[in-house]
């Protein structure tokens, strides 16, 4: 991947909070949902309620598409949106681990006060979100396929 489209990707994702997640069912049924997100050491990291049906999605099946598209209101064409997608595999991130802490800390360095309370419920769970290839669409005619080993360095969440 070239440095330009890297900062390509970089400028689209700086301007979110949040992941559009594509999961699917035990049983292949596709669901959408979204997710607040944080970037530690180029995995994309999110912390799911057993409440929310993406968390069991991805208990079940790893595999995950993960969608940052630009606001309408800022594209020139709505046809033509400025979006990367990330085709990606979900890992479970045990509690006890280091990992486990030093994401969190990040997550509530960007989220705020409701990360502690979040974390004190058993039913959330920590996913790193592992990127083996992107598709950055940056208008008509203007597409790229890019295989990939993780997010971008040094895309990381204190970047953002």
């Amino acid at each position: 991947m070239t440095q330009e489209l890297r900062n390509d990707i970089k400028d689209l994702i700086g301007g979110f909070e949040t992941v559009l997640m594509a999961t699917s069912t035990a049983e292949g049924m596709p669901e959408i949902s979204y997710s607040p997100y944080a970037i530690v050491d180029g995995e994309l990291h999110v912390f799911l309620s057993d409440l929310a049906l993406h968390t069991g999605n991805l208990k079940s099946n790893p595999r995950a598409s993960l969608l940052f598209i630009e606001n309408e209101k800022d594209a020139e064409k709505l046809h033509a949106r400025k979006r990367v997608t990330f085709a990606a595999t979900a890992k479970l991130i045990d509690r006890k681990s280091d990992r486990y802490r030093s994401v969190m800390a990040v997550m509530e360095a960007r989220f705020g006060d409701i990360m502690p309370l979040l974390d004190s419920l058993p039913d959330f769970h920590l996913f790193a979100m592992h990127t083996d290839c992107a598709v950055l669409v940056k208008g008509f005619a203007d597409a790229h396929t890019l295989e990939c080993d993780g997010f971008p360095q040094p895309l990381e969440s204190t970047d953002l």
